[in-house]
C-alpha cells in the first residue's frame, strides 16, 4: 500500500464567517423560526434530532446503570466527593440525610443495579421574562453548621436584600445580574451603565427576551435585530438597533426616534425597557389585567408562562437577527505523480494461469512463480499493446501514528496510466 506525506503546501486551513438569519413569529403561546413549526414543542431549534416528532414513551432518553459494588454508596443521587470524609460534615450531611430519607425532594432511592434516568428536550426555544424590583428574595441552601441533620437543608426562606449598612432596598435582580457584563458595551452608548435599571423608575418593569447561543453562535451581529409588534396583522411598533451600538430605536410607533431597549449581542439578551402605549386596545396581556399594549409586553406567552387568553388572540410578535457563526475547515491535495500509483494488490490485476507448486522428493513444497499482469488494454480492431493501469477509487488519510481517520470515495474511479498525473483536493469541516 502506498503512503505520501502532505507538504506543508498541501495543507490549508480555512475559517469561514458566516451570518445565519432567523425569523421569529410568536402567537398564542407558538413560536415559528423561519417558517416553520414543529408538531411538538413550544417552537425552536430541534436539539436532538431523534426525538423529533416524537412522543410519549417513543422518546428517546438518557440513563446510567447504579453499580453492583459500593451500593449503598452509589445508589443514591447525593453523594460524599470522596468514599472516606465521615470527618467533614460539609460533604458528608446531605449525604446523610439522602441516605436516611431525609430530603423530601429526592428521599427515593435506585435500587442496586437499578436504572437512573433523565429526559432529553426536543427544542431550544426563545424566551421572555418581564421583571420588575424587589426588596426580597428566596433562599435554597445547606447549612453546614446545623448540628441538627435533619433541619440542615432550607427551602423557601425569605430574606431582605440589604446595602453594606443592612438597610433594606428594592433592585431588578436580572438586571443587576448583568451589570458587569454590560459594561463592557459602555464604549458603544453609555445607556450600558444602566444603575437606572437596577434601583430607579426604570427598574420597575423590564421586559428580557434570551436567545439561546444556538442561535446565534458566536455573537448576534450587529444592527441586525428588528423586532415588530403587531395587532390584528397591523404593524404598531417596531425598534431596530439600526445605529449598530446596542441601542434598539423605535422607528414605528407611537414615539419614533426614542431608545426602547438595549441588545447584548454575545450574551444574546434583549432587554426591553420603554412603557409608553403602542396601542390601546386593552388587551388581557395577564389574565383577567387589561392592559395597552408596549414594549412590556412585547412577546407574551413567549415561554413565559403566560397563557393565551382569548383577547391575546389579536396579538402576534415578530423577532429577526442574524447570528455570527465560524466555520472552520481544512483543505488537502493528494496527489498522484507520473510514475505512481500504478500497481495494484487486487489479485484480480495479476493472470492467474499459472500454478505455483513443484513436487520435491516424497513431498510437496510450494514456490511462488512469476504471474502476468492482465492487460485491460483494448482495442477496437486489433490487440492493444501492453501497458500498466490502475483504477484509484479511494484516497485514505493517516494520522503521524498510522491510525486511519478519514476516506474520501471517489463516485466513478480514476484511470491512471504511468503517464497520468492527478491531484484530488479533499476538505473536511473541523
Amino acid at each position: 500500500m502506498y503512503r505520501f506525506k502532505f507538504s506543508p503546501d498541501d495543507l490549508f486551513v480555512n475559517r469561514l464567517k458566516t451570518y445565519p438569519e432567523y425569523d421569529i413569529l410568536v402567537y398564542q403561546g407558538q413560536m415559528y423560526s423561519n417558517k416553520e413549526s414543529r408538531i411538538s414543542g413550544s417552537g425552536g431549534i430541534v436539539v436532538y434530532d431523534t426525538n423529533t416528532n416524537r412522543t410519549g414513551s417513543n422518546l428517546i432518553y438518557p440513563f446510567v446503570m447504579t453499580g453492583s459494588q459500593k451500593n449503598v454508596f452509589k445508589k443514591y443521587k447525593y453523594q460524599p466527593l470522596v468514599q472516606n470524609n465521615s470527618g467533614h460534615n460539609q460533604f458528608t450531611s446531605k449525604y446523610w440525610l439522602e441516605a436516611s430519607g431525609g430530603l423530601a425532594e429526592s428521599a427515593a432511592t435506585i435500587a442496586v443495579n437499578g436504572q437512573i434516568t433523565s429526559s432529553y428536550g426536543i427544542e431550544s426555544p426563545i424566551k421572555r421574562n418581564r421583571t420588575a424590583r424587589q426588596n426580597t428574595y428566596t433562599a435554597n441552601y445547606y447549612n453546614v453548621e446545623e448540628s441538627d441533620q435533619s433541619l440542615a437543608f432550607v427551602t423557601g426562606e425569605t430574606r431582605d436584600i440589604t446595602d453594606n449598612n443592612g438597610n433594606q432596598f428594592s433592585i431588578n435582580l436580572t438586571a443587576s445580574a448583568l451589570q458587569n457584563i454590560a459594561k463592557k458595551y459602555s464604549i458603544m452608548s453609555e445607556h450600558f451603565i444602566f444603575d437606572e435599571l437596577l434601583t430607579g423608575s426604570a427598574a420597575d418593569n423590564i421586559n428580557f427576551i434570551t436567545i439561546p447561543s444556538m442561535y446565534y453562535g458566536s455573537t448576534i451581529k450587529k444592527g441586525s435585530v428588528e423586532l415588530n409588534y403587531y395587532i390584528t396583522g397591523s404593524k404598531v411598533g417596531t425598534c431596530s438597533d439600526k445605529n449598530h451600538n446596542g441601542l434598539l430605536i423605535e422607528t414605528t410607533g407611537s414615539s419614533v426616534d426614542s431608545v426602547v431597549g438595549l441588545v447584548l449581542y454575545d450574551e444574546g439578551v434583549i432587554m426591553l425597557t420603554a412603557s409608553h402605549d403602542l396601542e390601546n386596545n386593552n388587551i388581557e396581556y395577564t389574565s383577567g389585567t387589561p392592559a395597552s399594549g408596549s414594549w412590556l409586553t412585547y412577546g407574551t406567552t413567549l415561554n413565559d408562562g403566560e397563557s393565551p387568553s382569548p383577547t391575546l388572540s389579536s396579538a402576534s410578535y415578530g423577532l429577526y437577527f442574524q447570528g455570527t457563526s465560524y466555520v472552520n475547515s481544512m483543505t488537502m491535495f493528494a496527489h498522484a505523480k507520473k510514475g505512481h500509483l500504478n500497481h495494484s494488490n487486487n489479485p484480480t490485476y495479476r493472470t492467474q494461469t499459472s500454478i505455483g507448486s513443484a513436487v520435491l522428493g516424497s513431498g510437496s513444497m510450494f514456490a511462488e512463480t512469476s504471474y502476468g499482469i492482465n492487460n485491460i488494454v483494448s482495442g477496437s480492431y486489433v490487440s492493444a499493446s501492453f501497458e500498466k493501469t490502475t483504477y484509484i477509487s479511494k484516497v485514505h488519510i493517516y494520522d503521524e501514528d498510522g491510525n486511519l481517520i478519514a476516506i474520501t470515495s471517489l463516485a466513478k474511479p480514476i484511470k491512471k496510466t504511468i503517464e497520468d498525473e492527478y491531484t484530488f483536493k479533499m476538505k473536511i469541516d473541523l
